[in-house]
């Protein structure tokens, strides 16, 4: 077969385009576990976190410390509680 400007075509198929090889299930079950332990790892430091700015505010003398402190421990409560899953 030719073009109309009398050039020949490809007559070799294209092999098909092949998808990227799916993930092995041992891969994906590692990826999954570091995902979790990470995401536990977030939770524990943030739950530290707001257990310290608590007890920065039960021992503040002044009582616009111990306001300020606790207001900043509702907020990252409130943000930890946002990127829970």
């Amino acid at each position: 077969m030719e073009h109309s400007t009398g050039t020949p075509t490809n007559a070799t198929p294209h092999p098909p385009l092949d998808p990227p090889p799916a993930t092995p299930p041992t891969q994906a079950a590692a990826q999954a576990q570091a995902a979790a332990q990470a995401r536990a790892e977030r939770r524990a430091r943030a739950d530290w976190l707001i257990t310290e700015l608590g007890r920065l505010a039960a021992q503040a003398e002044d009582p616009n410390d111990r306001v300020r402190i606790r207001r900043t421990a509702d907020s990252l409560t409130r943000l930890a509680t946002a990127f829970r899953p």
